[in-house]
């Protein structure tokens, strides 16, 4: 296992604490239960995408390292705060033109597309993000930082941003200058007036303020998208930015503008698309009200799901290829079906009939030891 993966107590019990801490200082909705149903779901599949394209990234990255400049030497210290800055520098660009590119903002998206700033929020991710991801890293790899300590930075680098999602915790003083705080990282996920498209640092701010995207946090930021996600299903969260951009090609009159759609700003739009009106001030945030033993439903079977995903995650290396993405397909499902009844969805019902139904041939599957 990874350090996130080690890292999953820890982050529920901060959770729970934010909760807690939330709800002593009179901090309403702060935590929305179909909200947090989503930002699980899309964390989960972000993981559990990386389980199966494990081969793929890891040879990526490695293809390049065969070729590398150098090779250092991972036990000197010097080569790792080396290799941390590299990594903390490469995430800057990755972030960076996943808010200027359409195709990269595609698989970045829906991690801004909730509308609440919480710990939870921080779990929520792009499931397919890592394949657009790893290429900004492969610098790294040629410049000869080993495999194992970019996997471990990169861990880091990524827990490190799980607490600065929130709104409980004021500006740090000398730290500001210097890290990605809270402060900072809430003007990141506005969506409003000059916040758009700003703060894009991983654990530190400094590339930010050296490369001209640094703002400060001046007013309360309106979270979320300039175009409101408008589900709670990870599914429908994850597919939406893509639909956008076929939208785009499809209106698209030259070649160069399919180009422009599929790697161009996110706002561009070919002749005759409108854009979504700009965010100059607060706006009410999307909540479908869900019945009460809908939510208790979708709760008891997201526990169950989730540690079903653990369970997964941890065994997936002992898995064939087969069976991995079998399984990885089912929990995909799981998800996308518990966030077609927090939607109402008309097709939920059925949905979730069909998954119990196909639970007994996957655990046959798995008893069968089917490669």
């Amino acid at each position: 296992m990874d350090l996130i993966t080690y890292a999953i107590p820890f982050f529920f019990l901060l959770m729970g604490v934010e909760l807690v801490v939330g709800r002593a200082r009179g901090v309403r909705g702060l935590y929305r239960g179909p909200d947090v149903v989503a930002d699980l779901a899309l964390g989960t599949l972000q993981v559990i995408f990386t389980v199966v394209a494990a081969g793929i990234l890891s040879w990526l990255y490695l293809s390049v390292y065969e070729h590398r400049l150098f090779t250092l030497d991972d036990s000197n210290a010097l080569v790792w705060v080396g290799a941390f800055l590299g990594v903390d520098f490469c995430y800057y660009w990755f972030h960076r033109a996943s808010h200027r590119s359409m195709l990269a903002w595609a698989t970045h998206a829906p991690h801004h597309s909730s509308e609440d700033y919480n710990f939870a929020v921080a779990l929520r991710q792009g499931p397919v993000q890592p394949l657009a991801s790893r290429f900004f890293y492969l610098p790294l790899a040629f410049v000869g930082v080993s495999f194992p300590m970019f996997v471990v930075l990169a861990s880091i680098n990524t827990l490190y941003q799980f607490w600065i999602h929130t709104q409980l915790i004021n500006r740090l003083g000398p730290l500001e200058w210097i890290l990605n705080t809270p402060s900072h990282h809430r003007v990141h996920h506005g969506c409003n007036g000059d916040y758009l498209d700003k703060n894009h640092g991983g654990i530190l701010i400094i590339w930010d303020r050296l490369f001209g995207s640094f703002v400060p946090e001046r007013a309360p930021p309106v979270f979320g998208t300039v175009k409101p996600a408008g589900t709670w299903n990870p599914l429908i969260a994850a597919w939406l930015p893509f639909k956008d951009m076929l939208e785009k090609i499809s209106a698209s009159s030259s070649p160069v503008d399919v180009l422009r759609a599929v790697f161009g700003p996110p706002e561009w739009l070919p002749a005759g698309m409108a854009a979504a009106p700009p965010v100059t001030g607060a706006r009410d945030r999307f909540d479908d009200r869900v019945g009460v033993l809908a939510t208790r439903y979708v709760g008891v079977m997201l526990v169950v799901v989730l540690l079903l995903s653990v369970v997964y995650i941890v065994g997936a290396p002992k898995l064939g290829v087969a069976t991995s993405v079998v399984v990885a397909g089912w929990l995909t499902w799981s998800y996308g079906s518990l966030g077609a009844i927090l939607d109402a969805s008309r097709f939920a019902r059925a949905s979730e009939v069909m998954r119990h139904l196909a639970l007994a041939p996957l655990v046959a599957w798995l008893v069968l030891g089917i490669p």
